[in-house]
């Protein structure tokens, strides 16, 4: 019940951006099972005009990601890269590689205006196999590009 209020005491512009966050991530769950991962990818760069300040969507998606059981950096990152793209910022989404302890682990992050958004504090370990941008002119046609290492 506390969460419910605390949503609800939250200004109008937070609760859209949370609900936007929540949708993004079912989204890219249902997708990733059921979508070919390239479709996937076109759907989470196409870049559009938007307003909201990146700080925002982040702080969204992480609250998100933190109360949905299952969330994984890719997950994570994909939603994120889709809001962002969705209002009119540039991103970069990359996925790693590492062997740790003779067993292999992948690990996704993004980001945005030269910062590390999600996935911030394993990525060092990891050596990056593709990174797949969202990058356009707000409201041109996008295409994400992957951009293989």
């Amino acid at each position: 019940m506390r969460r419910l209020a605390a949503f609800v005491a939250l200004p109008p512009g937070d609760r859209l951006l949370l609900l936007e966050a929540l949708s993004a991530l079912a989204a890219v769950r249902v997708a990733l099972r059921f979508v070919a991962v390239e479709r996937v990818r076109a759907w989470a760069a196409r870049v559009t005009p938007g307003t909201r300040p990146v700080d925002r969507i982040v702080w969204a998606v992480g609250a998100v990601s933190r109360r949905l059981s299952g969330t994984t950096c890719l997950r994570s990152a994909l939603a994120l890269q889709r809001l962002l793209s969705r209002h009119g910022h540039a991103s970069e989404l990359h996925i790693g590689v590492a062997r740790q302890d003779e067993k292999f682990s992948a690990h996704a992050w993004l980001t945005c205006e030269g910062r590390v958004l999600v996935g911030e504090l394993e990525h060092d370990h990891f050596t990056r196999l593709v990174a797949w941008k969202a990058v356009g002119l707000p409201g041109a046609a996008v295409t994400a590009k992957s951009d293989p290492v």
